[in-house]
Formats: structure tokens, C-alpha cells, sequence
């Protein structure tokens, strides 16, 4: 049994609007960089022993200062949106037919959902090692993703799954396809 922790990066500075940020690699907003320092206490709180994290900053930068042993994975990147990363969605051209069908549509020069949870979930059966307890310090795409494939969910129903900005969830692994969630969004900091 390995103990997993899925946490979605905190608040990043980036378009206004809702725009989508995807591949954009845009820093942390200087809310969340204040939230860290009590963040990180608790997350060392939690025995962790490995990070494993995107290769862009709103991700590697928290994860490099844990302190802890870290595997900067570039698939565990968020969804790439292409010409619409930055655009707020009401100004996009064919942006219904993505909405339509978000899971196997890609946006122009960008990727689907299906493809980037693909991606997410490979890279990380590939760096589950041991029982070492690991948090995966990522984007809200492919934590979706992930979360999603461990209960059995279909993959147009990991959209569903409300993840605020410092998010975190906590699963039992049992294997490659299955785990048992023991809490999912717990607000961080705690009040």
C-alpha cells in the first residue's frame, strides 16, 4: 500500500476572466505565496517522503521547497489548451464544440483531456515506487485524472471533480487500478 496525497497548486497569477492558463508557465499569485509557509508545515506534517511534480513553476517551485526528494515529471504537466491558453473562453473561436465534448476534443495546437490524462497516468505508474508515502504537488487536469482512474471513474466524469487551488486528497494505492480514498479537497492551510 503506498499512501498518495494529490494536491493542486495554489492560486497562479495568469489571465483574468477564467481564461485557461494550461502549459502557460505563469508564477504563483502573491496570495498563495503567503499561504505556503503554513501549507508546507502541514504538508511535512504528514511523514511525505517523496514529491513528485509538473515542470512548471506554480508546481516545482513549492515542491523543490519542501526539502524532500522530488521527480520533476514534465507529464504530470496541466492539459495543454495551444492557441487558447490565455484566452478567455467567451472570445474563443470554435470553443463550443470543445465544450460539447471536453474529454476527446482538442483545442487548436493543444491536447485533449483524454490525452493528457493518458500522459498523467502513465508517468506516474512509472514512478510509484515502493511504499513510500508520495505527494504529487500538480495541476488540476491530471489530479482529476488520476483520482478519477484510481475509484473506477470514467474519464468524462473526472471533470466533475471540484478541486480548489491547495486542494488536498488522500488515497490508499493497492495496485495499479485501485485505491481506497481516504479524504478528498481538504482545505489547506487548515483554519
Amino acid at each position: 500500500m503506498i499512501p498518495l496525497y494529490l494536491l493542486r497548486h495554489g492560486p497562479a497569477m495568469g489571465p483574468e476572466g477564467g481564461a485557461p492558463t494550461g502549459r502557460m508557465d505563469v508564477p504563483l499569485s502573491e496570495g498563495a505565496l503567503a499561504l505556503w509557509p503554513r501549507v508546507k508545515a502541514e504538508l511535512l506534517e504528514l511523514g511525505i517522503q517523496r514529491v513528485l511534480c509538473s515542470d512548471l513553476r506554480r508546481s516545482k517551485e513549492p515542491a523543490l521547497d519542501l526539502g524532500l526528494p522530488c521527480l520533476v515529471l514534465p507529464d504530470l504537466g496541466e492539459q495543454a489548451f495551444g492557441e487558447w491558453e490565455g484566452q478567455p473562453w467567451a472570445e474563443m473561436r470554435g470553443g463550443e464544440a470543445f465544450l460539447g465534448s471536453p474529454v476527446h476534443t482538442a483545442p487548436p495546437g493543444g491536447e485533449s483531456f483524454a490525452h493528457c490524462a493518458s500522459r498523467s497516468l502513465l508517468i506516474l505508474q512509472g514512478a510509484l515506487d515502493g511504499e513510500a508515502p508520495t505527494l504529487v504537488l500538480g495541476h488540476g487536469g491530471p489530479l482529476r485524472a488520476i483520482l478519477a482512474h484510481f475509484l473506477g471513474l470514467p474519464l468524462d466524469r473526472a471533470l466533475d471533480l471540484a478541486w480548489p487551488p491547495y486542494g488536498l486528497t488522500k488515497l490508499e494505492v493497492h495496485g495499479s487500478n485501485r485505491a481506497v480514498l481516504r479524504y478528498h479537497n481538504r482545505t489547506m492551510p487548515r483554519p
